[in-house]
């Protein structure tokens, strides 16, 4: 399409400078066979050298200096040959020297306006009742005007096409822009799907085993954990669908309608969490300070630090089952903390998910995205310790969130 536009534009251009140099043409022969000056008297060189003079300029932007030469040689010929100026055959070098002036550096140029002065000046005295002096300023200052406004031309047309090539620049960093948008979201909706799945699954797979081994023995133990298996897979479908919600509609477009799902958890959700992996049997406990600045935090932040504690205890529960883990979350004003422990060592397993898997990996990459940090390893008194810092750049009323899913 752009191709075809601009094939269009040259072609409107040449045939509009083809006009230009007939009309020229025509006005010089019609002033000519009009006023009838010495020499003329129905001469066809006359028309000729005229008409030579005027119809290369269809050709002046293709080959600007062949045009500007036969035009001035033509108008020298035309007085060699003693007819008289018609005041309007000088006005084709002239518009020549311009069509060179706008393609050229005026060094370049220079040479073409120092052959045009005197072709202009003995254009100029054979024009009866016009002094020497009158001769002189016209035939400097006409070609001195049309080089530098022709100076000026060349000046645009290179600031044009700077603007063309910085225009060209700035679509092509956008779309760069636009694919490590793209990449990075895909990267979010991937961490996401993982901590959606990897805790719910796990929670569902030692819920079942759990169930399977006890369902003869311990019959309310079984239906208690067929009672969090329901729980926890209606959880991870409620997840799912509003991530699929999320990428299949425009949040922001006036009408949007999230079809009834709950928004992101955040913190306020951590008692909601804790309940119901200490229902899958882990020993877990929680404790918040800060409740109001916790409440006042970004969106997309409270779900980082969600989904931090929601691996760490995933990770506790598949590595530490029978460890007592205790969640502490303190918020203050300039920063978050979140603090996972067990009183008992899996650092083994949780280095080998940090070397194959993607649970301790993710929880950093969440931390790093909101310019945090994550540290995870053995305790010094024994045990593991999971402990999130996160600084609250979110200001007094929440109004900045660095991304995340956010409803």
């Amino acid at each position: 399409m752009v191709g075809f536009e601009l094939a269009v534009r040259l072609q409107r251009s040449r045939f509009a400078e083809v006009v230009l140099a007939a009309a020229l043409a025509a006005v010089a022969c019609l002033v000519g066979a009009q006023y009838q000056p010495h020499g003329w008297d129905g001469d066809p060189r006359a028309y000729a050298l005229t008409l030579l003079i005027f119809l290369p300029l269809a050709l002046r932007r293709r080959i600007p200096v062949v045009v500007w030469l036969v035009s001035c040689l033509a108008l020298a010929g035309y007085l060699l040959a003693g007819f008289d100026q018609v005041n309007v055959n000088f006005w084709g070098p002239l518009l020549a020297l311009y069509s060179v002036a706008s393609v050229r550096t005026p060094r370049q140029t220079a040479w073409c306006w120092a052959f045009t002065v005197p072709v202009l000046y003995w254009c100029a005295t054979r024009a009866g009742g016009m002094s020497p002096e009158a001769a002189t300023l016209e035939s400097v200052l006409f070609p001195t005007m049309a080089w530098s406004f022709g100076t000026v031309g060349l000046k645009l047309t290179e600031r044009n096409r700077q603007l063309d090539l910085l225009t060209a620049q700035l679509r092509e960093e956008q779309q760069q822009r636009a694919a490590t948008a793209v990449a990075r979201e895909r990267v979010r909706i991937a961490r996401e799907l993982h901590d959606v799945v990897a805790h719910h699954i796990s929670v569902v797979s030692i819920q079942a085993g759990l169930g399977s081994y006890v369902f003869d023995t311990d019959p309310p133990t079984a239906r208690l954990a067929l009672d969090t298996i329901g729980k926890t897979s209606r959880e991870a479908l409620q997840e799912l669908r509003r991530l699929l919600v999320l990428l299949r509609v425009d949040t922001g477009a006036p009408g949007y309608d999230t079809g009834g799902w709950d928004p992101a958890p955040s913190l306020a959700d951590l008692p909601r969490l804790v309940d119901r992996m200490h229902s899958t049997g882990l020993d877990v406990t929680l404790e918040q300070t800060g409740a109001e600045a916790m409440a006042a935090l970004a969106p997309g932040l409270q779900l980082c630090a969600y989904r931090v504690v929601q691996e760490a205890l995933t990770n506790a529960l598949k590595h530490a089952w029978s460890a007592r883990t205790n969640v502490y979350a303190h918020c203050e004003r300039d920063e978050l903390t979140i603090r996972v422990t067990t009183d008992k060592d899996h650092s083994d397993s949780a280095a080998k998910s940090v070397g194959t898997g993607l649970g301790i990996g993710t929880m950093r990459e969440r931390a790093a995205l909101y310019g945090g940090t994550l540290q995870a390893g053995p305790r010094p008194g024994g045990g593991f310790e999971v402990a999130l810092r996160l600084p609250n750049t979110s200001g007094p009323h929440g109004e900045k969130d660095p991304g995340g899913w956010g409803t």
